[in-house]
């Protein structure tokens, strides 16, 4: 009966954090570039009651040493095995604004830190900072740097990431730099760091750069986002689901309490 109020607790700490997991899509369904998580679960094997496998084997039809008693092997209840990352991509939404960058495909933006690291992000919602320097919303500048001239007509940013600047004083766009993007052999590998963006892991692999288009690279569209790829009726399903499994849970450690004060009662 102990066993029975182990499992349940197990299932009531995985579901709690499953129901993080769901609430934490749902509060990003309209995050720029967001991807959207997923708890992978997996059970608990009763590792400290080793003769149950002993015994489960020993009960194959056919075995020499085949007990009089025949154990079923059972588990310990369950965890969380991973916090899994969906990468597929999210809509698609013009948005106007000349520094606003989607990338239709593979790749990824990428963004130096304070302390030199390079992140990682498909949020390409950007901004100038004071000195003309082309940053996302945290103030870190797009790497290659980019910076754009104090007083300008239009930005034109092509398929390729070439960016161009029309002046007053001059008509004709020039070419004022190059956004280049990153892919990676697995880009669910990343880690997140917070912020819509990620860093390099042993898993993801290490980054390719090229120029969008090319090489299986995404192209860039300007003045439009990439949005959340989570869908909200999904998610509201995953999260009453794991509710009324949460719900069960407690019925079962109810159940089993009762048990226990039976068993009590009788040994009087």
């Amino acid at each position: 009966m102990i066993a029975q109020l182990h499992m349940a607790k197990s299932a009531m700490s995985a579901f709690q954090r499953k129901m993080q997991v769901i609430v934490n899509n749902i509060s990003n369904a309209q995050t720029v570039g967001y991807k959207k998580r997923m708890a992978e679960m997996e059970s608990l094997f009763p590792l400290v009651f080793e003769s149950v496998l002993v015994e489960s084997e020993e009960a194959v039809p056919g075995n020499p040493r085949s007990s009089r008693k025949r154990y079923a092997e059972f588990g310990q209840g369950v965890r969380i095995a991973e916090i899994r990352k969906d990468m597929s991509r999210g809509s698609i939404e013009v948005t106007n604004q000349p520094l606003d960058i989607a990338i239709d495909g593979p790749g990824m933006l990428q963004f130096r830190l304070p302390d030199g690291q390079i992140a990682y992000g498909r949020a390409g919602n950007l901004h100038l900072d004071a000195d003309g320097n082309v940053v996302n919303p945290n103030g870190h500048p797009l790497e290659p740097s980019l910076r754009l001239p104090r007083e300008y007509n239009e930005i034109i940013i092509n398929e390729e990431g070439r960016v161009y600047v029309q002046t007053p004083n001059n008509p004709t766009p020039q070419e004022v730099g190059q956004i280049l993007l990153a892919t990676f052999p697995n880009e669910a590998g990343l880690r997140d760091m917070g912020q819509n963006l990620y860093e390099q892991t042993a898993s993801s692999g290490s980054p390719t750069f090229e120029i969008p288009g090319q090489n299986l690279a995404g192209s860039i569209r300007q003045r439009a986002l990439e949005f959340s790829n989570v869908n909200v009726i999904e998610e509201m399903m995953a999260m009453v689901l794991c509710q009324r499994a949460f719900d069960v849970t407690i019925k079962a450690i109810n159940s089993g309490d009762q048990m226990l004060k039976s068993g009590n009662d009788l040994g009087k």
